[in-house]
């Protein structure tokens, strides 16, 4: 996946798996890749993702 970045621990809004969740490398958009859900980033609204710890 060219211009992505992986997000190691974070959780899919939509389908919730983890480690599926990549980030556009200018941070414009982020997508799951096992269930296609899409998001693109509004400048003047911050995104949270839900990360995953192994605690």
């Amino acid at each position: 996946m060219k211009d992505y970045k992986f997000i190691a621990g974070a959780l899919c809004p939509q389908c919730g798996e983890i480690d599926s969740i990549v980030l556009k490398n200018d941070d414009s958009e982020i997508k799951c890749v096992l269930c296609n859900y899409f998001k693109k980033k509004d400048h003047n609204q911050i995104e949270s993702i839900r990360i995953v710890s192994d605690d």
